[in-house]
């Protein structure tokens, strides 16, 4: 997405999910593409053309989390199919975050995650029952 996330809502079965953003797009996310996340162009997708705008491949096991920061520039994603299983995508490129986490940082199962409302702090909740909290330095509010 490219503006801030307004909706969202799942579809078809809960299979894809599609969102809409503050810039007046409508983006339709494939999150059962076993590791692979699809992201489509809603408009072409729905007029049959179903080749992904980007095909984001940093996982191995379907994801079955994702939450946007506060102004939509980053998109979680994760697995609780295995540890070690969450990936940081900022939304502008659709590019995963190269440096974090690093390898093997997170040796939990990932539960939940969110980001605070100014998007200085993300916290992750795992299946240990702890809660991580991590400082986004881009981010000047919490």
């Amino acid at each position: 997405m490219n503006g801030t996330a307004r909706s969202l809502a799942f579809a078809d079965g809960g299979r894809p999910l599609l969102s809409f953003g503050g810039d007046g797009h409508v983006y339709h996310w494939d999150l059962f593409s076993g590791g692979i996340f699809n992201v489509y162009n809603r408009e072409e997708f729905l007029e049959g053309k179903k080749k992904p705008k980007k095909v984001i491949k940093n996982l191995t096991t379907e994801v079955d989390f994702l939450t946007f920061n506060h102004d939509a520039q980053i998109l979680a994603i994760s697995s609780s199919k295995k540890k070690n299983r969450l990936k940081l995508i900022y939304v502008p490129s659709f590019t995963v975050f190269s440096n974090w986490p690093y390898v093997n940082h997170f040796r939990y199962h990932h539960r939940c995650l969110d980001f605070s409302p100014g998007g200085g702090f993300m916290a992750m909740g795992n299946a240990e029952g702890k809660v991580l909290l991590y400082k986004l330095h881009h981010y000047q509010r919490a």
